[in-house]
């Protein structure tokens, strides 16, 4: 089936070329030309960071925390310009000086941006008390307790293989649970760094949510945990991994960006994320497979952003194939094998527009294929939007638009997210690694977020329209869709994420999520209560 498609290079690799070309002539040729005074034959720069960084290594936030988007908000109003994360998960040091860098530049040169951007700089030091210290030998970081609530129904779990091993998607139990979080870190020496989130649900199972173990040098960090991967927009989920679930990883990335030597300077400022993991559910991915990925984004002017991602689940018992280093070298240089894993490689762009006194807006585009050369144009993976940060006369509210499209499995390609040696799929928990549409269909959103009282109410709220793989192809060629055929055809629905930071050491959290279709519905409720004890 893959005949046509062996080399993950060639065809592929050359449009990728091209479309980084044209995608960064298009937007740049209505604007100044970049500089070309770099100088030649240098070692790699490592970038200063704005304000307020400290050294060494530092916890992860993840993706979906507010401070997380705070800083790439400020990234889009063209505040931060030095903020360029390896990943979705952002170290604390990197949102730190990104959040200090926008309320020094709203104060020289936005002073209608300045109450939020210093809004977004107390709340942080609220609950990251540890910035507002000098640096020590020996510092505690950000703690937090919690107690909450978790309602929620018409759970689905992805479906399972494809062909002669194929299995539809599985209803599973509803769940509503009480539980409590905590959570803490420690940095030595500046350099290393430690950090455990741990839940008690109700029924007395414990469960380590997020930890981590990190050394960080210069700009570089080697870590060790279980963390939330996110590569490629992350407004609604990306192709690869949009962080819903933590993977336990080793990692390294950098902490703040570099300047690559010589002629390779023209790039800009580069940030890179590599990962390794395994595939740990027997029942799912047998063998426990291997998951690896990485990522590389440079920004060649202010404006514009551009990244390169790949991933790929190998090895593990449901193959033949040995897991060695001939293996493992050919799927690294990016060729296919029907017996060894399953591969995803995509782009992503951002081009922050020229429009800051009239409304800012920032465009962005991923683009990817599962699997083999021709994939790109025959049965690609786009996910495309509009983003305002800021509506002019009411900076504190912004909007955007996104559309997500995978086309069905044809001319030789398999469908996305599923594979023929690799089982399991994209799925981890119970749910999707990349984007939560799962495979084949489209969907449609608005969205909003909005930063009130001083930046102490906070509000995100997406509505979308989903349209699933029709159950025909489902049963074709296997799961053209992680939900189908169950949830095959359209579907409406929403999240809505609000906090309000009642004082300085408390948040107030309440999630809501709906999803409903033709004869099913799935709801979540979330409630909880926050403390910052130091």
């Amino acid at each position: 089936m893959r005949e046509a498609r062996r080399v993950m290079g060639g065809v592929s690799l050359r449009s990728f070329g091209l479309a980084c070309a044209l995608a960064y002539a298009v937007p740049l040729a209505a604007q100044d030309t970049v500089s070309a005074a770099f100088t030649t034959g240098r070692m790699l720069t490592i970038l200063p960071a704005d304000s307020g960084v400290q050294p060494g290594s530092s916890p992860l936030l993840p993706p979906e925390h507010w401070a997380v988007r705070a800083a790439a908000r400020a990234k889009a109003l063209g505040l931060a310009d030095r903020y360029l994360p390896a990943q979705g998960a952002v170290p604390r040091h990197a949102v730190s000086a990104a959040l200090a860098a926008a309320a020094a530049r709203a104060r020289e040169t936005r002073p209608d941006l300045l109450p939020l951007a210093e809004g977004w700089g107390r709340r942080f030091a609220e609950e990251f008390s540890e910035y507002e210290r000098a640096p020590a030998s020996f510092q505690l970081q950000g703690a937090r307790l919690a107690v909450g609530a978790d309602d929620h129904t018409g759970r689905l779990e992805p479906a399972f293989g494809v062909a002669s091993r194929y299995r539809d998607p599985v209803a599973l139990e509803n769940r509503g649970r009480l539980y409590g979080e905590a959570a803490g870190g420690v940095l030595v020496g500046g350099v290393a760094s430690a950090f455990a989130e741990v839940r008690a649900n109700g029924g007395g199972d414990f469960d380590a949510r997020r930890w981590q173990v990190g050394v960080g040098v210069g700009a570089v960090e080697l870590s060790v945990g279980e963390q939330p991967v996110a590569y490629g927009t992350l407004h609604g989920g990306g192709l690869l991994f949009s962080g819903a679930q933590p993977l336990p990883r080793v990692e390294v990335q950098t902490l703040r960006p570099v300047r690559l030597p010589s002629f390779l300077r023209a790039l800009g400022p580069v940030s890179f994320h590599t990962f390794l993991s395994r595939m740990d559910e027997e029942a799912r991915h047998p063998g426990d497979p291997w998951m690896w990925g990485a990522r590389v984004a440079f920004e060649p002017h202010p404006r514009f952003t551009a990244a390169l991602a790949r991933g790929s689940i190998f090895g593990g018992d449901s193959i033949e194939s040995e897991t060695n280093f001939e293996n493992v070298a050919k799927m690294l240089v990016g060729v296919l094998s029907d017996e060894f894993e399953n591969q995803i490689v995509a782009m992503d762009f951002r081009w922050r527009l020229p429009t800051e006194e009239t409304l800012p807006a920032t465009l962005y585009l991923e683009w990817g294929a599962d699997d083999g050369a021709g994939a790109w144009w025959e049965s690609p993976g786009i996910v495309a939007g509009a983003y305002v940060p800021a509506i002019p006369g009411l900076p504190e509210v912004s909007v955007g638009a996104e559309g997500a499209f995978f086309r069905a499995a044809c001319c030789g390609h398999g469908s996305w997210f599923t594979n023929e040696s690799q089982i399991g799929g994209w799925v981890r928990g119970g749910q999707p690694l990349a984007h939560p549409l799962g495979g084949e269909g489209y969907e449609a959103a608005l969205y909003t977020r909005m930063e009130l009282l001083d930046a102490r109410l906070r509000v995100d709220a997406r509505g979308f329209v989903r349209h699933r793989g029709d159950e025909g192809l489902a049963e074709a060629v296997g799961a053209a869709n992680l939900f189908a055929p169950q949830r095959a055809g359209g579907s409406f629905g929403g999240v809505l994420d609000a906090a309000w930071r009642v004082t300085p050491s408390a948040d107030v959290r309440v999630r809501l999520f709906g999803d409903r279709g033709d004869g099913w519905t799935e709801r979540r409720v979330e409630a909880a209560v926050a403390f910052f004890p130091f």
